[in-house]
């Protein structure tokens, strides 16, 4: 809200140093203008799209009232872009979709110490698999079930308590990418090699001090979105987030994370170990964020005795907020810690240009990037093994995000 430059003067030298009347009626108290209670709205609602959509269970991703005991969330995001690689002496090219989501969302407040609702959602992948030479009509685009769960939610003075049951996240993913800001031009290391983006299952998330202590119990089939339960075991995660730095205000929040989690698994009719462990350390701010990522695999693909470690850092922040900013992003992957030289380090550097602020990112974006990826593979690692020519791509990336959210 912007004050006169008139009365911020008599703000400073004015009534602060008068003498009371005696008898006197007291000023009136200053009124809002239309004007102000616009701006003072915004900033509340600005501020309050911080979580949108991942504070729960702290907060819902839309505002409900005793007058108004439901509201409805409907979001989208696709990002695509054009790549230009060079593989050995050879040149690819190619334009792709790496993402399209869509969902909706319903709440329901049952006063103010219960609320619950529904979620679902789907999203658009190749028709066939990474093993497969066809699918449907060919290798068309196909959409499926991403998410689609009910949950419910217990305000208890500084604690709250939540519970999800259906195809629900992967809580570590959808915790540390709080976190992370570069999902338009490469998603986490960890969610696109040793994590399902779904799963069947229930989850348990108690939250303490508006979110700065959270422990999250999750209990699912382990076969992720794309298959039915195949044995009897079940995935049983524990997962402990703490925030020691949590700053609220209508230019964004300010966060420092730190996440701990681990994985009981098993995988296939076999029912094959597939165990993870995981740590993770996250800062979010209007001026950048940052973060690293540390994942321990006993059980990869089908392999329960294949061990694979995953190691991420990465860095982004504007220049000139919010027209021009830098990004830089480094995986190294062992994919089998019993094989020598069987890893892949992956270095994306670049830059981006958003079309709305910070604060509202949760609530509408428009990115743009443009970046420089280098990816090699160690003697043992793929994409082809052995073959020198082949272990070393340099790319170049332009790729549009596009994302957001209407409440109603």
């Amino acid at each position: 809200m912007q004050i006169p430059w008139l009365a911020a003067i008599a703000l400073v030298f004015g009534a602060p140093n008068a003498q009371a009347v005696p008898g006197a009626a007291a000023p009136p108290a200053a009124a809002v203008t239309q004007p102000e209670a616009e701006d003072t709205e915004a900033a509340a609602k600005a501020t309050d799209s911080v979580g949108v959509p991942q504070r729960w269970p702290v907060r819902q991703a839309c505002t409900t009232t005793d007058d108004s005991p439901s509201c409805a969330t409907l979001r989208a995001e696709a990002i695509g872009g054009y790549r230009y690689a060079r593989v050995g002496g050879d040149t690819a090219t190619e334009f792709d979709l790496d993402r399209a989501d869509a969902g909706l969302g319903l709440v329901w407040r049952h006063s103010a110490l219960i609320d619950g609702g529904v979620n679902w959602g789907v999203e658009a992948i190749r028709s066939a698999g990474p093993q497969s030479l066809i699918g449907v009509d060919g290798d068309s685009m196909v959409v499926r079930m991403l998410e689609a769960y009910g949950h419910g939610a217990l305000h208890a003075g500084p604690v709250d308590v939540g519970v999800r049951v259906g195809l629900l996240p992967e809580r570590w993913v959808e915790q540390v990418s709080k976190g992370y800001d570069l999902r338009g031009i490469d998603a986490l290391t960890s969610d696109r090699l040793l994590f399902d983006r779904s799963d069947l299952g229930a989850t348990l998330t108690a939250s303490a001090l508006n979110g700065m202590v959270e422990l999250d119990l999750q209990y699912v089939n382990g076969e992720g979105q794309a298959q039915r339960e195949q044995n009897t075991g079940k995935n049983s995660t524990v997962m402990l987030t703490v925030r020691p730095l949590m700053l609220e205000s209508a230019s964004g929040p300010t966060t420092l994370a730190l996440h701990a989690a681990y994985r009981d698994g098993s995988l296939g009719v076999a029912s094959v170990q597939n165990h993870r462990a995981a740590g993770a350390v996250t800062f979010a701010s209007r001026y950048g964020y940052a973060g690293a990522e540390y994942v321990r695999a006993t059980g990869v693909e089908g392999q329960p005795e294949r061990r694979s470690t995953v190691l991420g850092f990465w860095a982004s922040g504007h220049l000139l907020a919010p027209y021009l900013g830098l990004l830089f992003k480094f995986d190294r992957v062992d994919q089998d810690t019993s094989v020598e030289d069987a890893t892949v380090t992956r270095l994306t550097a670049g830059v981006f240009s958003d079309l709305f602020p910070y604060v509202e990112r949760n609530l509408r974006r428009l990115r743009l990037h443009a970046a420089y990826r280098r990816e090699s593979y160690g003697d043992a690692a793929g994409p082809l093994p052995g073959a020198p020519e082949a272990s070393l791509t340099h790319s170049l990336l332009i790729t549009l995000q596009a994302s957001g959210l209407h409440r109603f």
